[in-house]
């Protein structure tokens, strides 16, 4: 589990994939799109309330932070679904699941952020959306590629897989970043350990 203010990213490889739900994909992830519109509505309400509160007290209220985090991880896994990255249908529900294959794992909220840096956090921000609006770019490119490949061969080989996973990761980082889950910019890979489902070749980001 990762340290307070800290997040961690596993993906690992699965070894087969359905070529006929990846043929599907775009049509299989309209409900999971829908709740993923309505839910980041709500969590960014939730992050303007909870960045007067850190303004102020310099504290990420309990609810706040877990709604938030629930919200950061149900996009991981929509994001990881719906670009290929994992073939394991994601559950309709926010927060940790050991049980899903690609994990975004984040620590505790800390015992107090910076109110300097929550007051200009729009600064970075700047920066972070302009290299997350770039990688995903590269993103779509190569998920398109990956979702022919699929449907040809039934598997993601290990190069696309780590090129999918590495564009997602940055994205969970940069939306944890905004939501003020995390004090650190967004890093384009960090070192970690976890599970990965077998029959896999893990990847972690």
């Amino acid at each position: 589990m990762p340290q307070a203010g800290e997040l961690l990213f596993l993906a690992p490889n699965a070894a087969k994939h359905s070529r006929l739900t990846a043929f599907f994909r775009w049509l299989i992830v309209i409900p999971h799109a829908i709740l993923w519109f309505f839910y980041g509505i709500g969590a960014g309400i939730a992050v303007v309330i909870a960045w007067f509160a850190l303004l102020f007290t310099g504290r990420y209220p309990e609810g706040l932070y877990s709604f938030v985090s629930g919200f950061v991880q149900f996009n991981a896994r929509f994001y990881a679904y719906a670009y290929l990255l994992t073939d394991v249908y994601p559950p309709f529900s926010g927060g940790p699941d050991e049980n899903y294959p690609v994990q975004l794992q984040i620590g505790p909220a800390k015992e107090s952020y910076s109110r300097l840096w929550v007051l200009l956090r729009f600064i970075p921000l700047i920066a972070v959306y302009i290299i997350n609006y770039a990688i995903g770019i590269v993103l779509a490119f190569v998920a398109f590629i990956t979702w022919v490949t699929v449907i040809f061969i039934g598997r993601v080989p290990d190069g696309l897989h780590n090129a999918l996973a590495f564009c997602i990761s940055y994205n969970v980082r940069a939306v944890a970043y905004g939501a003020l889950l995390v004090e650190q910019f967004p890093a384009f890979e960090t070192a970690g350990t976890g599970p990965a489902a077998p029959p896999a070749s893990p990847a972690t980001y």
